[in-house]
């Protein structure tokens, strides 16, 4: 699952990127627009949003029905399809369990592409079909409040097994050397920051 706290900080970007290693690395993988309230990864592909997931959980599709092929080998997209009126009602059903069951059974890889944690709890209801969330932050767009959103939701049990991916970094230091490319550590094996 990737999340983030606000829009703009880069998730769907971060999707499409993680499964397209994933799919060039010959594993079978597919990207689930869940971002019911505000598709976006249909876009960024050249296709249409006209069927998607929530065509799928309430029972107008079936699963091969909603799954779109891309110009990438080994990649496929679920895009969300049209806007519900109930969102958080969907992600919740039986149906979702369902949906994410049958995708096991077809693909290495599940990247579910899903609303911002800070502004709707959609995603929450999906962490617990995850094996690892990682929460987008973007350099000078994320505000360092905002992470106290993630470090609380991890340390009631929300999101488990969480990393989180600093998105359009720039150094901006005007001393020292470098190469071009950045390498850190972490800490905080329990999601503090």
């Amino acid at each position: 699952m990737i999340t983030s706290t606000v829009s703009g900080e880069g998730k769907t970007f971060c999707s499409i990127n993680i499964a397209t290693v994933f799919a060039l690395s010959e594993k079978k993988t597919v990207i689930v627009g869940l971002d019911l309230r505000k598709p976006r990864i249909f876009d960024d592909f050249k296709i249409d949003n006209l069927l998607g997931t929530v065509n799928y959980l309430i029972g107008q599709k079936s699963l091969d029905e909603i799954i779109q092929k891309t110009h990438i080998p080994n990649l496929d997209v679920i895009t969300s399809g049209p806007i519900p009126p109930n969102p958080a009602e969907l992600l919740m059903s039986d149906a979702m369990e369902e949906m994410i069951n049958e995708l096991k059974l077809k693909y290495d890889y599940i990247i579910l592409d899903t609303p911002p944690v800070g502004l709707v709890s959609d995603a929450l209801e999906l962490a617990h079909f995850c094996d690892a969330t990682l929460y987008v932050t973007r350099q000078g767009f994320t505000k360092k409040g905002m992470l106290s959103v993630v470090n609380d939701k991890h340390k009631r049990g929300e999101l488990h097994n969480i990393s989180i991916v600093f998105n359009g970094f720039q150094n901006k230091a005007k001393y020292g050397y470098g190469y071009g490319y950045g390498y850190g550590y972490g800490y905080g094996a329990y999601g503090e920051a």
